[in-house]
């Protein structure tokens, strides 16, 4: 059977360097993504491209497989970095009152020794902060993370439409929800 494109014929060609290289390349993103996610992902933008593919040769033909790889590659460790930082920030929504830090119930968002334990147990905290977060309304989810944005409050309340005082009610309310969803769902 022969492939109908050439870019088949490429990728089925290239398929293993392509996963050696995804392997290669993507270490910090093996964290969070498997190695046939990462090249799966890869196949699905040569594909997107496939109207744009044209044959000059088998070394120029390689040399655009990889290069979109690479794209493929850099972009998902865009994405988890920007998730991982943005998460943090709403983390660290959690234990910014004072009286949640001195009941107790707030979580070390820094720990004094680093360690695998101290690791594992951050990545916890963080996911419980993305399942806690989208467990609040739509309208506190803005507020939550349009503070760790850092939007000016005007520019919040001009997006809801509601003034100055409000918007700044809203937000103070929104962060206490998160506050104690974070709290229950800790336990």
């Amino acid at each position: 059977m022969t492939p109908e494109h050439p870019l088949d014929a490429l990728l089925t060609e290239h398929g293993d360097a392509l996963r050696r290289f995804a392997s290669a390349h993507s270490r910090s993103l093996l964290r969070f993504e498997s190695l046939d996610d990462v090249v799966s992902a890869i196949h699905v933008r040569v594909l997107a491209e496939r109207e744009r593919f044209v044959v000059i040769g088998d070394e120029a033909s390689r040399a655009w497989l990889f290069s979109i790889a690479r794209s493929v590659i850099a972009d998902r460790i865009d994405y988890w970095s920007a998730l991982k930082r943005r998460r943090a920030a709403v983390l660290r929504l959690t234990v910014s009152d004072v009286a949640d830090a001195r009941d107790g119930a707030a979580v070390q968002v820094s720990a004094k020794s680093p360690g695998p334990y101290t690791h594992a147990e951050r990545r916890e905290h963080l996911d419980l902060v993305v399942r806690v977060l989208a467990a609040l309304p739509e309208r506190d989810r803005r507020l939550v993370e349009w503070a760790t944005e850092g939007i000016p409050l005007e520019e919040q309340a001009r997006r809801l439409g509601i003034t100055h005082e409000a918007a700044q009610r809203a937000g103070v309310r929104a962060r206490d929800r998160l506050r104690r969803a974070f709290r229950l769902a800790a336990r």
